[in-house]
């Protein structure tokens, strides 16, 4: 850890006056206690994000890390919610084992970064001075957050913006079933009508109950792609999200003589929708059902009071990307500006880890930098952004 210095000493100076109206705390995932309490304050001001719940937190959490949650409450009722991942750091940016203590954050898997309803600047840079002390004190050299392309969900941050490539968001706010469907590329519509002209039916889901033909059509989807294990879904991890967010889960299926052929699962969360995963049989590529489930998907989330649904983005992080290209054909001008939050807390500890690979970091553009090594010993890079 960093000794201090007078900037730091300012700031925490400024942050003790302030906490005589504010209370900030950080709470752990590990702690009976505290995750009931974060289970609550989810509740209150989660805006029923899955990816910032508790339980979601938890079981995306690769083996050393510690999901924890940030709240600071003000005296007029506005609260800010921050969930995260503290991971150990072992290695500086040439691959040398560490012999301290040193952590950093990100958001766990799809989206992230503070919440807040009714919070005015102030209150934003308030909640900063305290992460930072805290940060500070814990040890904690940098974060990365993976923002929502949904810019209404988003708070103003301090740090770095680095924009990725577009993710694809379709907007159903005020549209018609019509709408949705004169919105789809001309080649998108022939493949969905087609579909319902060759009797494949659209099925719903609410429950539980969606998990048997989902599961299957969604395994043999990463197998076929050779996708990272991390991408690979068990029945468990369904079953936990239905727990955590009740009601807003919802698996739209094609089906072909009552036999499943692709599938959506769509979760809701407050007045939008994420296309969360899907899948579909390998034998079923060359026909529709991909399309139709899909394009239902949109319809479901509409009905349910969607303002826009999120289809995330591509693989690789290039506007060349074949998912990416596939994603644009169901809406148009659905190109979102999508980027990641970067932010060191330690820059006297983020620069020694990352000198022993100095050469190197003018050709990158991953955050933080000094994870640039056992990103290039498994050769694999989180879908949605050049950063881990």
């Amino acid at each position: 850890m960093t000794s201090s210095t007078p900037l730091y000493d300012e700031v925490a100076a400024q942050h003790s006056r302030r906490a005589l109206t504010a209370s900030f705390e950080v709470l752990r995932a590990a702690d009976p206690a505290d995750r009931e309490r974060w289970a609550r304050a989810w509740g209150r001001a989660g805006q029923r994000d899955l990816f910032v719940h508790p339980d979601y937190v938890a079981a995306v959490a690769q083996p050393g890390e510690r999901p924890m949650c940030a709240l600071m409450a003000f005296p007029d009722g506005a609260e800010i919610y921050y969930a995260f991942l503290v991971r150990p750091i072992t290695h500086d940016a040439a691959g040398i084992p560490l012999d301290e203590e040193l952590h950093d954050l990100c958001t766990p898997l799809n989206y992230g970064g503070p919440l807040g309803a009714d919070v005015d600047q102030a209150q934003i840079d308030e909640f900063w001075a305290a992460m930072r002390a805290w940060a500070h004190e814990h040890g904690i050299v940098s974060e990365i957050i993976r923002f929502t392309p949904v810019e209404r969900h988003r708070l103003p941050y301090p740090g770095t913006l680095r924009e990725q490539a577009p993710h694809i968001v379709v907007d159903l706010d005020g549209f018609s079933e019509e709408d949705v469907i004169a919105a789809l590329h001309k080649s998108v519509r022939r493949r969905y009508r087609k579909a319902l002209e060759a009797g494949m039916t659209l099925r719903v889901v609410r429950d539980e109950s969606g998990i048997e033909d989902f599961l299957p059509l969604h395994a043999e989807t990463m197998h076929r792609r050779d996708a990272h294990e991390k991408f690979h879904i068990g029945a468990d991890h369904l079953r936990m999200i239905h727990r955590a967010v009740p009601g807003q889960v919802v698996y739209v299926v094609a089906d072909q003589d009552g036999v499943p052929q692709s599938a959506e699962m769509v979760v809701f969360r407050d007045d939008s929708s994420y296309a969360y995963l899907a899948g579909t049989l390998t034998e079923a590529l060359a026909g529709n059902a991909t399309t139709l489930a899909a394009v239902g998907a949109m319809l479901v989330a509409r009905e349910g009071g969607s303002r826009e649904h999120n289809l995330a983005g591509g693989i690789t992080n290039t506007v060349e990307d074949s998912l990416l290209h596939f994603k644009r054909g169901f809406t148009r001008e659905g190109d979102r500006r999508y980027f990641t939050g970067e932010q060191v807390f330690l820059p006297e500890e983020y620069e020694r880890l990352c000198a022993p690979a100095q050469e190197h970091r003018a050709e990158s553009t991953f955050f933080p930098f000094y994870r640039s090594f056992s990103r290039r010993a498994d050769g694999h890079a989180v879908p949605g952004g050049d950063a881990d």
